[in-house]
């Protein structure tokens, strides 16, 4: 909550610095074209758009899954890719999808689950509960949900 002018100055500021900087070092907008092709919509729910990179003139979409942690890369034409440390490698559009979602079923979730604030203040509330968020010397961090 902004509690004065100054205050909301200050927020305004800092989101203009977040947009040029998401703008500029991100790469843009979230282009969710690519994922939203490759996959069943309800599939989409648990990827984050994360940036975009050029190479060798091909555009690639960074998407990470928020439950998993590993990414789908996947270009405009249908492309998918691996990152191998100093750039993307081709890869099976099949086996990129498995590389990001195989596991979800193994950790007791499913393709279609949706990784947004309900899901991020539960799995913080499950930590918390097993004392491994490493916030307990802050008690006035508190999470939405």
């Amino acid at each position: 909550m902004v509690d004065s002018l100054e205050e909301h100055e200050r927020v305004l500021a800092l989101s203009r610095i977040v947009d040029k900087w998401a703008e500029e070092d991100l790469g843009g907008e979230p282009d969710w074209g690519p994922l939203e092709r490759a996959l069943p919509v309800e599939w989409c729910g648990g990827f984050i758009w994360m940036s975009r990179v050029d190479q060798d003139g091909s555009v690639i979409e960074l998407y990470k899954h928020g439950i998993t942690r590993r990414y789908l890369n996947l270009d405009h034409e249908g492309g998918s890719y691996r990152y191998n440390g100093k750039g993307y490698d081709p890869i099976d559009l099949d086996s990129g999808i498995e590389w990001v979602l195989g596991e979800l079923e193994d950790m007791g979730w499913t393709r279609e689950t949706v990784y947004d604030d309900a899901f991020i203040a539960a799995k913080y509330q499950a930590l918390r509960d097993r004392r491994m968020d490493g916030y307990q010397h802050r008690p006035d961090l508190r999470l939405v949900g």
